[in-house]
């Protein structure tokens, strides 16, 4: 079922078999004659559940924990339970049923609230530290699991039908409030937050002690306290004292106050066995007996199970209206003990008499919605005439009718303390969970948490942590929950993790955003990341492993990595500047920090084409700038394989592009190796050995320097004459198409005055260059390859500089004697 917006009241979860099977052991301190057997494996669920809850702290306690509050061991521990369950997602919030975790929820606040606890006694700098505060957030963080865990019992674990008499006239008391329970949706939301309030009463320390007798020395009665003044009291009762109007001494005063004291601390707590056995072992088996006349009638069979047998017959109070009429009167007894009042008070249904020991918001809450059970039980039995003589004696009649009237009352009571503990944030959560006000509470609390971030004030990482996994529970069962709310608190605890560094864990909560969100928030994160080739392969298993868009998510992050030097990076200088500039000089820092920023997509090979449009727009910017250096030592980083056979794409414009990605990196590394190649000759032919070095040294310079200059004129020339980045102009990629157009002017135009260059001062070794570096003037006025690469010098400004180094190498060949022209 699910959580309703409209102010209905919650409407539960379903329970996991295991946590279920947890439910049903251990029948202690379970008041099994009180409540229905709708209900009793209800009272005994979360009765146990506390118990051991209680054992679990008390054994598992460590020696010893950090001074700081925050240790980054819890937000380990919820997201570890919510891991177990993210395997069998479905790629939505609804595939995961986060009730499951409720339990271990529970286990771990209570565990943490009594290790603070455990320090106020031990710890000097307890209060100077806020571990109070800190203790008061982890036990109202528990107590609201718990509530959930309530509410989920209630509404997913309901009793199958028993065979029942066709006629409802025939059926018991028991079998009357049982049908109550099972088809009256409030009654059933009443019982479970009842319960629960009794289960987060803190513990008591019971006072059990007999009462003192003495001997009257005139007669052979005995009374309490203290010796009669005359012998006319007969009988020794617990009315003596009363119709003789004599008084207990101060210490029989002193050990009924206590005993009264401890049976209700026991009723408060619904462990009405443990009120009537601390009775009976103080003395007084006749108030055991008046204080479990609740129980209601029915006709008992026996169960086959010889470890289980009890006797076929009538069981509880067919009278019990009349009961309850008396505990009603006692309630009202002016003259009793205030905890004597609140005890019956109570067992009916009263609401002033049990008022004033209530000393916590939690108890005024019980002493209600007590009342409110016991009225709706009463109300159900009249239906029928059952319960006895009804109009015998008056029974309390509740002036609140609903859990919103209760809430009500607290928030404007007259008492400064309650109103002042209605208004605290784990309270107002549980009183919009029960009342399924959780839409309005969280459209609200995300509300006031933007608010009080932009003031400075954000919501505390205890809050945060909370509110994320609250609203993971309610998506997991609610898709109507306000997306925008939910998303801000997952947000600002992934955002938390994110500043303490938790990088496995944010991933986790983060593939319950939306992927815009997933992309901002693990992208900012990835950023930070300076590490190891195999760290960064590590956070990327872990994004891959909660399947969050790695696709979009890498890409974002070198995007925001190349953002911050974006101004550098649109820079172009004026050509020239750098092009002379040797291809292997050092790079700077900042330069090496892009080419790191780009590794992020070279980890991953379904990255690879993201990769390789990052590494072109990079190289495009570097080379614009004349940074050849930079832009090779960016190539020489990528992946071998970085160019896949297998191109992606659906459509024939996505394989074109595709194609243009792949084509424009095969045109740089063409470019570079060209330079590469360049470089080597012109540092040949500056290392010519001086005039006089002896002749073989001088020959071995020749031959190396020919090897080297045939190079470097085949790699360019086969450039040249190549569509080089021409074939790559997209239609409709107006920036990039620009960019294309100018490196081709400025690098086509620089080949070709280095390919002048070699031949022409190449010439002394082989004498047939002087010719071909006039032929240079053919292949640029040529279009064999559909490009004039004239035009690309004319667009640079270099053509006239070119025509000018024709006009050299013509001149030499005039000096030779030969044809000008190279003929």
């Amino acid at each position: 079922m699910a959580w309703s917006s409209k102010a209905q009241p919650f409407t539960g979860f379903s329970v996991p078999s295991a946590s279920a099977d947890k439910l049903k052991k251990n029948d202690a301190d379970v008041n099994m004659e009180r409540l229905t057997a709708y209900f009793h494996w209800f009272l005994l669920a979360l009765t146990l559940l506390q118990i051991e809850k209680k054992k679990e702290i008390l054994s598992g306690r460590p020696d010893g924990f950090q001074e700081a509050f925050e240790t980054g061991i819890e937000y380990q521990k919820f997201a570890r339970a919510l891991e177990r369950l993210h395997k069998h997602r479905k790629g939505t919030d609804l595939g995961i049923d986060v009730t499951s975790l409720l339990p271990e929820f529970d286990a771990l606040c209570s565990t943490r609230a009594e290790q603070f606890e455990s320090r106020q006694d031990s710890d000097a700098d307890y209060l100077s530290f806020g571990a109070l505060d800190e203790h008061k957030l982890w036990q109202s963080e528990s107590h609201t699991w718990l509530l959930l865990q309530a509410l989920t019992s209630a509404f997913d674990r309901q009793k199958s039908d028993v065979k029942r008499a066709p006629d409802v006239m025939e059926w018991s008391d028991l079998e009357l409030v049982e049908q109550l329970a099972k088809t009256n949706h409030e009654f059933r939301q009443h019982t479970a937050v009842k319960l629960w309030l009794e289960i987060i009463a803190p513990p008591f320390a019971p006072h059990i002690m007999k009462k003192t007798y003495s001997r009257n020395a005139g007669t052979s009665s005995f009374s309490l306290g203290r010796p009669l003044a005359s012998s006319k009291t007969e009988y020794l009762d617990p009315d003596a004292s009363t119709r003789d109007e004599t008084k207990l001494s101060e210490n029989n005063e002193r050990i009924e106050h206590g005993l009264l004291r401890t049976v209700w601390g026991y009723i408060r707590r619904g462990q009405l066995q443990k009120a009537k056995d601390a009775c009976v072992n103080a003395g007084e088996p006749w108030r055991a007996e008046s204080i479990g006349g609740g129980d209601l009638y029915s006709v008992s069979v026996a169960f086959t199970d010889p470890t289980h047998d009890r006797e076929e017959g009538p069981i509880g109070n067919k009278t019990r209206s009349l009961w309850k009429g008396t505990c009603f009167a006692i309630a009202n007894e002016a003259t009793a003990d205030n905890y004597e009042r609140a005890i019956y008070g109570a067992l009916c249904g009263d609401v002033s008499s049990v008022l004033p020991v209530c000393s916590s918001w939690e108890d005024h809450a019980w002493a209600q919605y007590n009342a409110l059970v016991e009225s709706m039980v009463e109300a159900r039995l009249a239906q029928f005439d059952r319960g006895g003589a009804i109009k015998a004696l008056p029974l309390p009649t509740p002036k609140i009718v609903s859990a919103k009237g209760i809430f009500e009352s607290l928030i404007h009571s007259e008492h400064q303390d309650l109103r002042n503990a209605s208004s605290d944030m784990f309270r107002t959560i549980q009183m919009s969970i029960i009342l399924g006000q959780t839409h309005q509470l969280l459209t609200k609390m995300a509300h006031d948490a933007r608010a009080s971030g932009q003031t400075g004030a954000p919501l505390r990482p205890h809050m945060m942590r909370f509110m994320a996994h609250l609203v993971l529970l309610l998506r997991s069962r609610d898709p109507t929950v306000p997306r925008d709310a939910s998303d801000y608190f997952i947000k600002i605890y992934v955002e938390y993790l994110i500043s303490r560094k938790m990088y496995d864990l944010a991933p986790l909560y983060a593939s319950f955003l939306p992927v815009e969100l997933q992309v901002a928030t693990c992208s900012s994160y990835l950023q930070t990341i300076e590490g190891s080739t195999k760290e960064r392969q590590g956070h990327l298993a872990t994004l891959r492993k909660y399947g969050l868009d790695l696709h979009r998510i890498l890409a974002a992050t070198v995007d925001g990595l190349l953002e911050k030097n974006r101004g550098e990076l649109e820079r172009v200088d004026d050509f020239g500047t750098n092009m002379q500039k040797s291809v292997m000089a050092p790079i700077s820092m900042r330069e090496r920090l892009h080419i790191q920023a780009l590794e992020w997509l070279s980890l991953d090979v379904s990255e690879y084409e993201e990769c390789l449009r990052h590494s072109n727009y990079l190289t495009r910017k570097y080379l614009l700038q004349g940074r050849v250096n930079t832009a090779l030592a960016l190539f020489n980083s990528l992946p071998s394989d970085i160019v896949q056979q297998e191109l992606k794409g659906t459509t024939a414009a996505s394989v074109s592009i595709s194609i243009s990605i792949s084509n424009e990196h095969l045109y740089y590394r063409d470019l570079f190796n060209s330079r590469l190649l360049f470089e080597e000759w012109r540092d040949a032919i500056t290392s010519e050995p001086v005039e006089g070095s002896p002749r073989p040294k001088v020959l071995a310079w020749e031959m190396d320097l020919k090897n080297r200059a045939q190079k470097a004129i085949v790699e360019m020339e086969t450039l040249l004459q190549s569509r080089w980045l021409f074939d790559c102009i997209v239609p409709g990629d107006v920036a990039r198409n620009h960019e294309l157009k100018r490196l081709r002017h400025m690098y086509i135009s620089e080949l070709v005055m280095n390919l002048h260059r070699v031949y022409f001062e190449s010439r002394a070794v082989v004498p047939g260059y002087l010719e071909k570096s006039v032929h240079v003037s053919n292949l640029v006025a040529s279009e064999s390859a559909g490009v004039p690469l004239y035009k690309e010098l004319q667009e640079s400004g270099r053509l006239v500089e070119f025509l000018d180094q024709v006009r050299v190498s013509s001149m030499e060949l005039v000096k030779a004697g030969r044809s000008p022209f190279g003929y």
